[in-house]
């Protein structure tokens, strides 16, 4: 009988081994061993581990190591009710009890150094050894059922130098402790040949007794999807079908048209035939729940927005046949898998939903699910730097040239890393360090939004634990819980849902789930490209997307969400040209006009290319999307068969065989950058709803947003540069009335003390506490109360010259030369009575220059707020907002320079793209080579007078200069 490695830890017994699963595998192979163990002390490994071996033809076994009054014991399972035994154990405390009752079909070996336990621990399990690593510790066992298992931290002899590395990333120590990590000699996985130098020959029989005695199989469970209701009785399609009936009408205001009558009908019989009723009942349920406690939730996301029962249940708030949204997207009755609705929610109220369902099915029947990071290039590098205590600037410098997308071994290929590498032994040693320890598994943590909920308690069927919230997770990675047969539903948490349910609880009087997508408020914002804080729409690309296809319609918001993708990009400037009338529209066919009609003849859905292979060649929907999602794959082989079939089929409708060819080769061509309609419309939808409030309530949804930055200054000043493009006043900081946050008044938004330099949000909480015992009544006032080793002088002085204390009617220079006193009177304050001493009588001075109050404001916010300098130099000129007013036309604009990038023409002329602006906001302009020539010493800062052509790119205004002049 051949040795059996027992006691391997893989990576999943996070930072104490080197070994990855699939190098396992493959190392085994090459040794010819057949039977193999895992034995971490968790089980985030089995499932990798279980299936790898299956695939390759090897014997798993599962293994669990636990601790006993700190002592460590073995145990493995011998079938799959030793395996859900081993759940069990490893989601429990560990109790002799917790042991006893759940030792059926377990192997229990004793590690050595744990043989005090023995006694205890074989009146529990009847199948009981104890193991050594070591003849002298085989020696020392007597009448003993025995068997040799050394702990395999590595796979190779040569691996052994590395395994105190990621030791000291663990423990977090250096180079300097490596004497403290002293490992045993045969800390790897073992050949035959070298394990037979410590087995005792009479052993070798109960290698061949354990693995007889083990055959696990871990089976998909088709028993585990939670239950509506748990009533034998109760018949869930017909609950089902009848909350359908009553949604349906509710949404039609009893007026059904026959066509929705007779898709619903469609979608529940699919959806019967499936099995997936109690499906449907349980997401209704707690999505009901969500909106009967006031918990925002998106309007769809996903293939589920195609879905009709989706929408008259509730779950979703689009209306799928408006949209030609295909329900076989989401539930193919030709290709079986679990249905997937993912639900968005406000983040501030996500939790309030997973408490419900955990009260609702239980606690150990709702669990989160784990994820884990891994030691990627840069981070196990700069984790190896510190073990070899690298200056952290030579660190950064060198991690800087790594390749994150490249693995460390791809890395050594860039020259500049080999040269390094080649001159500084250290770094060379830290490189190999590193490379030996990259993509080990790191720490754990949660899955963003993934929840499994079963109908029966988890702990039977897969581990799980409860983490630092007190809540349950799931010990296996996501992928391997559906196969098992559980569901994992996502629970989205969306920051921009929370956003809106704040600001639909200052409004109030917004009919959110109503607002029409028509609205021309709403479609002028979008056409302007004024969608900063907008859901998907606030990156810079797709607002490029926005300024080339001039927004007209709700269909060009979907559009761009769905060109806005790798792949897809490149027909962004093709949609534009056709749908702007400068390019002629193809649809190769009429039959194709309908469907391709709304995205000008450029095939960007997915549901595009099965409604087209369902017209010309009579594909059912379902398998027009087993079709799509062929071709998806890129199969030469089976593309080959479809286009056959597909050419075949369309001819035999009495389409021409060019025609056919060339509509195939065309969805062929887009089916891979096809993107889901249903989920664009979702998306485009929030995106449109909370556009319209921006759009109707600027002065509150400006308001929110600035909250929402505060202490990022370049952020807030470009959202308070938007506020003057509404004629909405920003009003300077007041001691008695900003808060910490931004504030809606009737006359403006007060700017909060918080995003003063030098006062920031624990002081200005801390101000704004004392000044709930009563209004500041004078500068000196509020000195007195403020004074402190926080709220120094230099906070006061920031304070004053962000004008903060204007309301007391002194000017900055006078409360600056008066500070002092004011702080020796708070001072005094501290110690006598106030009746003994006097306020200080305030001495006027004049006020600073108005470069010096500007540069005051300056300093203060990190922006000019109040005044802009080039205010100084402006007569009658235009402002950088109204020059769309002038179009085509020359102007003369005062601005002043924020940005100069200098480039080279073909000619090896150079010219300049400038960023320029003033109070309202910021312009681009262009200096061709010849103005440049005579410019070149216009610099960043200086203020300028411009004399410029207005002209237009790309929906958005730009100054073409024809001449400038510095003012400063």
């Amino acid at each position: 009988m051949n040795y059996i490695p027992l006691r391997i830890k893989t990576n999943y017994s996070l930072l104490t081994s080197l070994i990855k699963i699939d190098e396992l595998i493959n190392e085994c192979k090459k040794l010819n061993i057949n039977t193999l163990s895992i034995c971490d002390n968790n089980m985030y490994g089995v499932m990798e581990f279980y299936k790898t071996c299956i695939k390759n033809n090897i014997k798993p076994i599962i293994g669990l190591e636990i601790a006993i009054n700190d002592k460590n014991v073995c145990l493995y399972a011998k079938n799959y009710k030793g395996y859900q035994n081993l759940c069990y154990i490893s989601s429990n405390i560990i109790s002799k009890d917790l042991l006893k009752e759940n030792c059926d079909d377990l192997i229990c070996i004793i590690p050595y150094e744990s043989i005090d336990l023995y006694d205890e621990l074989c009146n529990i399990y009847d199948l009981i050894f104890i193991s050594y690593k070591s003849k002298e510790e085989r020696n020392n066992i007597t009448d003993k059922k025995c068997i040799f298992s050394n702990v395999v931290r590595c796979l190779k002899k040569e691996d052994k130098e590395y395994l105190k590395y990621v030791y000291m990333i663990k423990d977090n120590t250096t180079i300097l402790d490596e004497n403290n990590y002293i490992f045993d000699e045969n800390n790897y996985l073992l050949t035959n040949d070298e394990a037979s130098n410590y087995i005792n020959k009479i052993d070798l029989i109960n290698y061949k007794i354990i693995e007889e005695s083990i055959n696990v199989e871990i089976k998909t469970k088709d028993d585990l999807l939670p239950k509506f209701n748990n009533d034998d009785n109760f018949n869930e399609y017909e609950y089902l079908c009848n909350l359908c009936k009553k949604g349906l009408l509710k949404r039609f205001n009893n007026k059904v048209p026959i066509k929705y009558a007779e898709r619903l009908m469609y979608e529940l019989e699919i959806i019967n035939k499936m099995h997936f009723s109690n499906y449907f009942l349980v997401v209704w349920d707690y999505i009901k729940f969500a909106k009967k406690n006031n918990i925002l939730i998106g309007p769809g996301r996903g293939s589920c927005v195609g879905s009709l029962v989706s929408y008259v249940l509730g779950i979703t708030d689009i209306d799928p046949l408006k949209y030609d949204l295909l329900f076989e997207r989401f539930l193919n009755p030709q290709r079986v898998s679990m249905p997937d609705i993912d639900v968005d929610f406000d983040s501030s109220k996500r939790q309030l939903v997973i408490d419900y369902v955990t009260n609702k099915y239980g606690e150990k029947n709702v669990t989160q699910i784990i994820a884990f990071s891994s030691l990627k290039s840069r981070a196990v590098l700069r984790d190896v730097c510190k073990i070899f205590n690298v200056d952290n600037l030579k660190a950064d410098n060198f991690i800087k040239t790594i390749n994150a997308k490249q693995t460390l071994e791809e890395n050594k290929e860039n020259i500049l890393i080999k040269n390094e590498l080649e001159k500084d032994v250290l770094l060379s040693k830290i490189y190999d360090v590193s490379i030996h320890l990259e993509n080990l598994k790191r720490q754990t943590s949660i899955h963003a939004s993934g929840i499994i909920i079963s109908s029966k308690q988890l702990d039977r069927y897969i581990p799980i634990f409860k983490n630092d919230n007190n809540e349950y997770v799931a010990s296996f990675d996501k992928d391997y819980l559906e196969e098992l047969g559980l569901l994992k539903m996502d629970f989205l948490s969306v920051d921009n849902l929370t956003f809106i349910s704040e600001l639909l609880n200052v409004i109030k009087d917004v009919d959110f789930k109503n607002i029409s997508l028509n609205d021309e408020k709403t479609l002028n914002l979008f056409k302007e490209v004024k969608t900063d804080g907008i859901f998907q729409f606030e990156t810079n690309g797709l607002k490029n997307v926005l300024k080339k296809i001039d927004v007209t319609s709700f269909d060009d918001l979907l559009a761009a969400i769905a060109l806005f993708r790798p792949g897809a990009m490149d027909s962004i400037d093709l949609y534009a040209k056709r749908k702007n009338g400068k390019e002629k529209i193809n649809y190769i066919h009429e039959d194709l006009k309908p469907i391709l009609e709304s995205t000008y003849g450029i095939i960007i859905y997915q549901e595009q290319v099965m409604q087209i292979a369902s017209i010309m060649a009579g594909y059912s929907l379902g398998e027009a999307d087993i079709l799509r999602r062929a071709m998806s794959k890129k199969s030469h082989e089976i593309m080959t068969l479809e286009k056959d079939k597909f050419v075949n089929r369309s001819i035999n409708r009495g389409y021409d065989k060019n025609i056919s060819e060339e509509v195939y080769e065309l969805i062929y061509k887009f089916a891979d950058f096809g993107f889901n309609k249903s989920h664009s419309v979702g998306y485009a939808t929030l995106a449109f709803k909370m556009a319209y409030l921006k759009a109707h309530y600027p002065k509150y949804f400006m308001c929110q947003l600035l909250n929402n930055v505060i202490g990022n200054k370049i952020n807030t000043k470009k959202y308070i540069d938007e506020l003057k493009s509404y004629k909405i006043d920003i009003l300077l900081p007041s001691i008695n009335e900003s808060d910490s946050v931004f504030k809606v008044l009737d006359k403006g938004i007060r700017f909060p003390i918080s995003c003063i330099e030098s006062v920031g949000i624990n002081k200005a909480k801390q101000i704004i506490s004392i000044k709930q015992e009563g209004y500041f009544k004078d500068f000196f006032d509020f000195v007195k109360r403020c004074y402190s080793n926080t709220i120094d002088k230099k906070t006061i002085e920031y304070l004053i010259y962000s004008s903060s204390f204007d309301e007391f009617n002194y000017n900055h220079k006078t409360l600056i030369n008066n500070l002092d006193s004011a702080i020796n009177y708070a001072e005094l304050s501290k110690d006598l009575d106030d009746n003994l001493i006097k306020k200080p009588q305030m001495i006027i001075y004049d006020e600073y220059t108005k470069d010096e109050l500007i540069n005051q404001e300056y300093n203060s916010f990190g922006f000019y707020l109040s005044f802009h300098p080039v205010q100084n130099y402006r007569n009658n000129n235009i402002n950088s907002l109204s020059i769309k007013d002038y179009f085509n036309k020359r102007i003369v604009i005062c601005l002043i320079i924020d940005r100069i990038n200098v480039i080279k023409t073909k000619n090896n002329e150079k010219m300049a793209f400038i960023t320029a602006s003033d109070e309202y906001g910021q312009v681009d302009c262009v200096m061709f080579p010849k103005v440049y020539k005579d410019n070149f010493m216009i610099n960043k800062g200086n203020i300028v007078l411009i004399n410029a052509k207005v002209e237009k790119r790309y929906n958005e205004y730009q100054l073409l200069i024809n001449s400038i002049e510095k003012c400063n």
